[in-house]
């Protein structure tokens, strides 16, 4: 009967330089990889500041995305132009009001214009809040049906969530507005929240 043997060669242990080398390897390329996450948030969250002189407003917006002056409806509008399926969208609006008006007031008036713009809408929360300058403020949550206007294009309707924030200064209210996809509400609702604390009325 043959017998096969099988030998097995000890490895040298690795020496102190070795061992350290590996280390530092490690160490290293977990820098290099902590470094271009930073980068990337760095680049994903870099912002440019919008102002307008004659509305009185100043904020924060993305860089890189679209930017919107031209309607008489909003002071600026940003979209996301690679978001999909619906164009993440951030917004600022002056309205004139009267001296005895507030917040509760102005989002009533906006309240009834919705159903007849936003199909399927619905109000999600409604609630006062106050924001970072101390001033009180009421804040929407609410959602609707977006459906492509084009016939020939076939694609499902996408359910909107969107938020406004109304705050009174002095003889006009500005309105906050961001609109998102609904299953990306949540993820990009940060980038509401950065526009709201850079928001400056004078």
């Amino acid at each position: 009967m043959n017998r096969s043997v099988f030998y097995t060669e000890e490895r040298p242990a690795l020496t102190f330089h070795q061992r350290w080398n590996g280390y530092l390897s490690i160490a290293l390329a977990a820098i290099v990889l902590a470094l271009g996450v930073t980068m990337r948030d760095s680049v994903l969250n870099a912002t440019v500041t919008i102002e307008d002189l004659e509305a009185g407003v100043r904020a924060q917006i993305p860089q890189g995305w679209l930017l919107d002056r031209g309607s008489s409806d909003y002071v600026f509008r940003a979209i996301d132009p690679d978001a999909l399926p619906f164009k993440t969208l951030l917004q600022v609006s002056v309205l004139p009001v009267g001296p005895d008006a507030t917040p509760a007031n102005v989002l009533h008036q906006i309240e009834i214009d919705r159903p007849l713009r936003f199909p399927a809408y619905r109000v999600i929360s409604r609630r006062n809040v106050t924001l970072r300058d101390g001033s009180p403020a009421i804040r929407l949550t609410y959602a609707y049906v977006e459906s492509e206007r084009n016939p020939a294009l076939e694609a499902l309707p996408i359910v909107v969530e969107g938020v406004d924030v109304v705050v009174l200064r002095r003889t006009q209210a500005v309105i906050v507005s961001y609109r998102e996809e609904r299953g990306n509400f949540e993820n990009n609702l940060y980038r509401f929240e950065n526009l709201l604390n850079t928001l400056e009325i004078f």
